[in-house]
């Protein structure tokens, strides 16, 4: 029944290990294959020496991808061995090697006119007489996705068909690129999707499959395994793009009367259609300044800009997209204008937000009821929130953190959401929930730098996550007051970065204008 929370047909194979991810297909006969890249995104392969690894027992075959080298062999753990023997001669990255270098591009694109203004209501040009004007400028990392089970596809190539097996998150667009690698037309190749072993938006990329053709057709007939290591896997994602937001904002009479915004990253849509397409992406790219542009608040003075940065490290869709770095911008900036009219932040928000959307309001409204929120709090504890209107649905939190002997715990959590009717209210409140803790792992501790060219991340000592005893107690509410239906789970994600940086600046009064928070605060790991 609609609107009636159903059991869920994965929990038994899932509970009991009976759900067949990517990498538990196995297939008569298969062998297993390990993949090397060059660590230099998109730079070159001039040339391997794999002499060392042919020798080694088990490797039955080296496969040169154009690009980089795979190893079959009779098992995963031999296949990998083998292809970290093989010397291989890398060119260099086509972006500048350093994190700094990287960021200075991203600054550079400030300097061009906007890609977009999409929002540009009343005169921004003058600050309002008598107003109070406060400028902040925010930068977060590039992120990578982390999914639980590293890339991976099974594929078998018969000359005049092939088979994928992967989890995937979108079948016909890989299908066709799989196609296209093995010579194939897509009625030829039957994609068979596993579990995804997790998402955020990596498995929508196409490359693990084409990666597994290539290897498979290096034996035509065999099914072949493809796994990436994890270290593989961290250093070749499709990031989450740098950003920098640059705003400016004056409040007069306890209210918000001007924010004049403006990001500058990377275009995910531009390259992803590139990629997808073949084609160059053109045209104002929505995507930038999605949770920046369209936040509902009443604001008379309101400008939004987007700015795309000139780069070629590899970016792609993760969790909630742009609204993943513009809800920190946005509602960052919201709380420091809050405190600089002397008002209370969430009555500052619901005081602008009442006359332009009622279920966003009814959102602020709720958590504030949820938390018992009362704008004090008593030393020791420091309490924040944040909203963001994204996919459609509009979500509010208040994230409380504790400091318990000079370590920050987050204690609690109130998450209040409406995206109208929620056909299956307990997967709505999972989605939320889950959206939020992957946004709080981020917050805390992802980070993706670079040097030399080469991702400094290799595994989850170097990019860790929010873990059982570091989540905070939850609770979530699901309104329904919301005319349209929207998405339930990405929304989850983009308040809770802003959420906590506002609720350490309530407990310590150091406000947080970039990312990952444990390089400033000593959270609890």
């Amino acid at each position: 029944d609609l609107g009636q929370t159903q059991p869920r047909l994965d929990m038994v194979g899932k509970a009991t290990g009976t759900a067949e991810f990517g990498v538990d297909v196995r297939l008569p006969g298969m062998k297993f294959a390990a993949v090397r890249m060059n660590p230099k995104l998109g730079g070159a392969m001039n040339g391997f020496d794999d002499s060392a690894a042919k020798d080694m027992p088990g490797v039955e075959q080296i496969v040169d991808l154009g690009t980089g080298v795979a190893v079959i062999a009779n098992n995963t753990w031999l296949a990998n061995q083998a292809v970290e023997a093989i010397d291989v001669d890398w060119g260099d990255a086509p972006y500048p090697p350093e994190t700094d270098g990287i960021f200075a591009k991203i600054a550079e694109a400030f300097d061009d006119a906007p890609n977009s203004t999409m929002r540009d209501d009343g005169d921004v040009s003058v600050t309002p007489e008598g107003a109070t004007e406060i400028t902040a400028e925010y930068r977060l990392p590039y992120l990578a996705h982390a999914t639980m089970e590293p890339m991976n596809a099974t594929a078998l190539f018969t000359g005049d068909a092939l088979e994928l097996w992967c989890g995937n998150q979108a079948p016909t667009l890989i299908q066709s690129r799989v196609a296209k690698t093995a010579g194939l037309d897509t009625d030829a190749v039957q994609i068979h999707t596993t579990y995804l072993g997790g998402g955020f938006g990596r498995r929508g990329e196409l490359d693990f499959g084409d990666i597994a053709t290539k290897v498979a057709m290096a034996v035509p007939g065999t099914p072949v395994q493809t796994t990436w290591s994890r270290e593989e896997d961290m250093r070749h994602d499709y990031y989450r793009p740098g950003a920098i937001a640059r705003l400016r904002g004056a409040v007069k009479d306890g209210k918000a009367v001007l924010i004049d915004g403006a990001v500058a990253a990377q275009s995910c849509t531009q390259q992803a259609v590139e990629r997808y397409t073949g084609m160059p992406g053109a045209g104002p790219d929505k995507v930038l300044v999605e949770g920046f542009f369209n936040q509902p608040y009443a604001v008379p003075n309101y400008r939004m800009s987007g700015h795309i940065a000139k780069l070629d490290v590899p970016v792609g869709f993760w969790r909630s997209v742009g609204n993943s770095h513009n809800g920190f911008f946005h509602e960052t900036f919201m709380d420091e204008m809050a405190h600089a009219a002397g008002r209370d932040p969430l009555e500052f928000r619901l005081e602008l937000m009442k006359t332009e959307h009622a279920p966003s309001a009814g959102c602020l409204e709720a958590v504030k009821e949820m938390s018992g929120w009362t704008g004090q709090t008593p030393a020791g504890v420091g309490r924040g929130v944040a909203f963001t209107y994204s996919f459609g649905t509009p979500v509010a939190q208040v994230i409380e953190v504790v400091d318990e002997d000079g370590t920050i715990r987050i204690n609690k959590a109130w998450i209040a959401c409406d995206m109208g009717l929620a056909l299956d209210p307990e997967n709505v409140k999972a989605q939320m929930f889950g959206g939020m803790m992957y946004g709080l792992s981020a917050a805390c501790f992802g980070e993706i730098t670079f040097a030399d060219g080469e991702v400094e991340q290799f595994n989850f000592p170097d990019y860790d996550a929010m873990r059982m005893h570091t989540a905070p107690q939850v609770e979530v509410r699901v309104l329904e007051t919301n005319r349209h239906m929207g998405g339930a789970g990405e929304p989850g994600t983009p308040p809770s970065m802003p959420a906590l940086g506002n609720a350490l600046f309530d407990l310590t009064g150091k406000r947080a204008r970039s990312l990952p928070l444990i390089n400033q605060f000593n959270l609890l790991v």
